[in-house]
């Protein structure tokens, strides 16, 4: 019996990943090196003969953002059905190589960044000085008006 495996790919570069700032729940497009590094990401891991195999995939999940979707469109599995975020039918210029559904779904949609959105995480360390809070750790202090 074959064991279940799962493969998480993040979204491509945006101009904010670029720079670092913290990037939630902003609808940011890829930058063109964004793409680029993707298509090639998808032709380094996707196919019969690679890690991923399409033919192989039952579902596949993506985040409601944007950068997400288009991620998933670049990588060229080859889904049978069209991508739920667009009203058109995607033009067959790749082969049917997948049957696996497509579910959008906020339960892997990137973190709410809330006050700190926008932000890099030197502006949010010096805004917490300023306001003499102690040190930021995401983990411990969450984001004011997010997680």
């Amino acid at each position: 019996m074959v064991s279940p495996r799962c493969f998480i790919v993040r979204h491509g570069e945006t101009e904010w990943s670029l720079n670092g700032r913290h990037t939630g729940t902003t609808e940011l497009p890829l930058t063109i090196n964004g793409e680029k590094r993707v298509k090639a990401t998808g032709k380094a891991l996707v196919g019969d003969d690679r890690l991923i195999v399409p033919k192989k995939l039952a579902h596949i999940y993506v985040s409601p953002r944007c950068r997400a979707q288009r991620t998933l469109e670049l990588l060229h599995i080859g889904c049978k059905e069209r991508f739920p975020w667009r009203q058109e039918k995607m033009p067959q210029d790749e082969p049917v190589r997948t049957d696996a559904k497509i579910e959008v779904t906020d339960a892997i949609r990137e973190w709410d960044y809330g006050e700190y959105e926008g932000l890099t995480s030197a502006e949010i360390r010096e805004q917490r000085e300023q306001k003499g809070v102690g040190p930021w750790d995401i983990w411990r202090d969450g984001c004011p008006g997010g997680e």
